[in-house]
């Protein structure tokens, strides 16, 4: 019984002594992300990428519009074939407008994530290289945690790695 208590204590002596060695930090990817030089430029070439198909859907919404507006004035002095044909000309202007639109939408979103990703790998990276420099065992999500003593945020150095 006795042996028992005494390697019972042991481990809690080993455990606890592991428990101390343990390194921690905090970082805060948001304010990473906000702080990255890179993302000026990934969103100055995600415009770039796809400006020109911006401009063509706003055309084609203003071109809308000002149909509308004319028809608007015109209906009064259509008869039924001319409104019947007026209404099948919109509906085909908006159809391919909401179509251009939405794969718009689609390649944008698709092409913001790949630029996302990009950064979050560079952050990790950087999170790594700072981990394995300083050997830091653990490293928490900033908003994760109520409170943390300003020694343990590695936020500033990432920032500083990631933006080399």
């Amino acid at each position: 019984m006795m042996k028992v208590l005494g390697v019972v204590a042991l481990l809690f002596t080993a455990s606890a002594a592991q428990a101390q060695a343990t390194k921690l930090a905090v970082v805060d990817t948001a304010k990473v992300f906000q702080k990255m030089p890179q993302r000026d430029a990934v969103a100055n070439k995600l415009k770039s990428e796809f400006g020109s198909r911006v401009k063509e859907v706003q055309k084609m919404e203003a071109d809308g519009r000002s149909f509308i507006e004319k028809q608007q004035k015109d209906m009064a002095f259509m008869n039924d074939q001319q409104k019947a044909t007026a209404q099948k000309k919109l509906n085909d202007m908006q159809g391919a407008y909401v179509q251009k639109r939405s794969k718009l939408e689609e390649d944008q979103a698709r092409r913001e994530h790949e630029e996302r990703q990009a950064m979050l790998k560079r952050i990790q990276g950087a999170i790594e290289e700072i981990t394995r420099a300083q050997g830091i065992d653990l490293v928490i999500e900033r908003g994760a945690v109520i409170h943390v003593a300003p020694s343990l945020d590695i936020t500033d150095q990432v920032i500083s790695r990631v933006s080399k």
